[in-house]
């Protein structure tokens, strides 16, 4: 986590502690609204610290700059510690339970002395919250559902939490002396949306380095404990409780390590059974002759006496295969075996395809940026469109924009004058309870673009999800729903849709569906998104960008995509201008 979101994330704990305790309601606000600017600031805290413009930042005022000086220029804030001594050491962590907010969490604590996941579940087990006024039955429920959820996902940590642990590890060991080569394996590399543990591997410029290599990496910073120490591999734990396993290749067979590291089981399953029917054998070593590795000598933990047909790198092995190179997102066992072989696997989307991002935010609602900040920073990641979707009315805790606001808005949108990149005035529209939109018709059709989206009411029976979200996919000027099922990963499951009606309608009425790169949504999910492109849906991968940093967040959309093996094709921000100009007017 880097200092900008590390401050953030204290403003947002402070913000919640005071929640819990009944503070102040518009300080409480007040924090939760620093925590996102920092979220979203495109300068380093640190620099600002150190040049003294922490005043500079809008929004932020003297208590909150005194909070962020004071961390980061010794790493903790005295009122945080002071807040969270102030409180059970095991409330916190009940917010990650979905329908568990601060106040739900007061009640707890407070009615019932609630104070862990492990009380919270007996109290349920014995209908010791009956009776809590604003729990009723359908929040306990929800409740039970979060902790079963809680406790399935035991072990396991979100991608982005993942990637926090994994890039800096990865980093620090490139940079160690004697380390010619370092790389992600395992489900991270793949792209999997939760992670058991972090895989990494590496090759020595000189077998002697391998022990060294190990032993720096177990005192690395961000090393908890060590498990595991040998001459060419080692397991930690990380400060956040993730475990991370380091091994050491040799360089000649470096590809057949990396491909066998990476998984997934199953998919290397296929591999070694298709190796075999070819009178062949694959391993962690390597691609060979099966009378020649049978013959070899062979001593565990070294490869064998014999020489690879194939071993070096992934290409060579797929290709002695007969197969087409796999990506890493495909290797699932999902019918990517079959397709390198019959040399039809998709070309799949990456981030040079995409000519705009059509759902972003400025400083009209929740944004931190300006409409001529975000259309520049757009413009220098190439982009050549760019749509304004700042959120509509009921939205009021984003600032959300009423009618009146809405029209001027999207006239400074049209007037923003800026050269090689074309903006959208559009709007992202809270899909009500029912399915009908936050604005009327007669001013959505003043927009040029519109991204619908479920933000509530997001505990509705199947039959009522459906049928909401088919009312505002048929809807004319609806051009995109915006993260589906409004699911968080890891804290809310999300609407249970009838994803065949969904898709269905979608295809029949010319709306996309969005892929929000935003974690913890990454919604539609790579299952959902990979149904939706073979139902004939379009899509639309987008930031959901709140600043201007947040438009490079794309990163995590696109190994959903990928996962799902969506092509250039079929996002409807990777066509040209004319073309989506003419995907918008045809529903219209």
């Amino acid at each position: 986590m880097d200092l900008n979101h590390e401050v953030a994330a204290v403003f947002h704990q402070l913000a919640d502690l005071m929640d819990i305790k009944g503070e102040n309601t518009f300080k409480v606000l007040a924090f939760r609204k620093v925590g996102r600017i920092l979220e979203n600031l495109g300068i380093d805290l640190r620099r600002a610290v150190e040049e003294d413009r922490v005043g500079e930042i809008e929004g932020v005022g003297a208590h909150s700059k005194r909070i962020i000086e004071e961390y980061v220029r010794t790493g903790q804030s005295t009122d945080y510690e002071e807040l969270r001594a102030s409180v059970p050491a095991g409330l916190l962590p009940l917010l990650n339970i979905e329908g568990v907010g601060p106040k739900t969490l007061a009640l707890l604590w407070k009615l019932r002395n609630i104070t862990s996941a492990e009380e919270l579940s007996v109290a349920i087990a014995q209908n010791k919250l009956e009776g809590i006024k604003g729990i009723g039955p359908k929040k306990i429920e929800i409740i039970r559902r979060g902790l079963e959820a809680r406790a399935k996902a035991a072990g396991r940590v979100g991608i982005a939490e993942a990637m926090q642990v994994a890039q800096p590890l990865l980093q620090q060991i490139q940079a160690l002396p004697g380390v010619k080569r370092a790389e992600l394996a395992g489900s991270l590399r793949r792209g999997r949306e939760t992670i058991g543990d972090i895989d990494l591997l590496a090759v020595v410029q000189k077998p002697a380095a391998a022990t060294q290599v190990v032993q720096a990496f177990t005192q690395l910073p961000g090393v908890d404990r060590v498990l595991a120490a040998g001459d060419v591999k080692a397991s930690i734990v990380s400060e956040s409780g993730v475990q991370v396993d380091l091994r050491i290749l040799p360089p000649e067979h470096w590809g057949a390590g990396l491909l066998y590291f990476t998984g997934s089981k199953d998919h290397n399953v296929r591999i070694r059974g298709l190796a075999q029917k070819m009178g062949l054998t694959l391993n962690e070593w390597g691609l060979y002759r099966l009378e020649d590795y049978d013959k070899a000598d062979k001593q565990a933990g070294q490869a064998p006496a014999a020489k690879p047909l194939a071993a070096a790198t992934e290409q060579e092995i797929y290709q002695r295969l007969g197969m087409q190179y796999i990506p890493s997102e495909l290797r699932e066992d999902r019918g990517e075996v079959e397709a390198a072989l019959e040399k039809r696997l998709p070309r799949l989307l990456t981030q040079e395809d995409l000519r705009g991002d059509l759902h972003t935010h400025t400083t009209a609602s929740d944004g931190t940026a300006t409409i001529e900040q975000m259309a520049l920073a757009a413009r220098d990641l190439g982009y050549e469109f760019l749509a304004i979707t700042d959120h509509s009315k009921s939205q009021v805790i984003a600032n959300g924009l009423d009618e009146r606001r809405l029209i001027k808005h999207a006239a400074d949108v049209r007037k923003a004058n800026v050269k090689g990149i074309t903006l959208l005035a559009g709007a992202e529209v809270d899909i009500l309870g029912d399915g009908r939109l936050d604005y009327e018709d007669a001013v959505l059709k003043e927009l040029d673009f519109v991204v619908a989206s479920p933000h509530f009411a997001l505990k509705l029976d199947s039959a009522k999800a459906t049928a909401r979200l088919l009312r505002a996919i048929e809807h004319k000027y609806v051009n995109v729903i915006g993260h589906p099922t409004g699911r968080l990963i890891g804290r809310r499951e999300g609407l249970p849709l009838d994803f065949a009606q969904v898709l269905k309608a979608a295809a029949d009425s010319g709306t996309a569906l969005e892929i929000n790169a935003g974690y913890p949504r990454l919604d539609l999910s790579e299952v959902h998104a990979r149904a939706a492109i073979d139902a004939g849906v379009m899509l639309s991968v987008n930031t959901d960008a709140h600043s201007t940093a947040g438009l490079g967040d794309m990163a995590l959309g696109l190994v959903v995509a990928r996962r799902a093996w969506v092509t250039p094709e079929s996002v409807i921000n990777c066509m040209k201008l004319g073309d989506l100009r003419r995907f918008i007017q045809k529903k219209r």
